[in-house]
């Protein structure tokens, strides 16, 4: 049982590294991608992006894409954690 509490925890932590890293490289691609709308507004003289509406974009697709990507992380995890621990009490 403990086995199995230790492997659940060590799972759910995962999830949560795996939901930073997706995270901060969807933020870190809106910075990016600000960086080069801008660039090209002035090289079209069109007006510049705003900031606000693209980092906005960027978290709410990071949100999204991270949940997904460590919830499968997860869910993976916790159901090998169970059917491991099933073939364990079988006799």
């Amino acid at each position: 049982m403990k086995v199995s509490l230790a492997l659940t925890v060590f799972w759910i932590v995962l999830g949560v590294v795996i939901w930073n890293g997706f995270f901060d490289l969807y933020v870190s691609r809106g910075a990016r991608e600000y960086a080069q709308l801008r660039v090209e507004a002035e090289r079209d003289h069109k007006p510049a992006p705003v900031m606000a509406e693209v980092q906005s974009r960027a978290q709410r697709d990071g949100v999204v894409n991270a949940t997904i990507y460590a919830g499968l992380v997860v869910i993976g995890g916790l159901v090998t954690v169970r059917a491991a621990a099933r073939i364990k009490r079988t006799p």
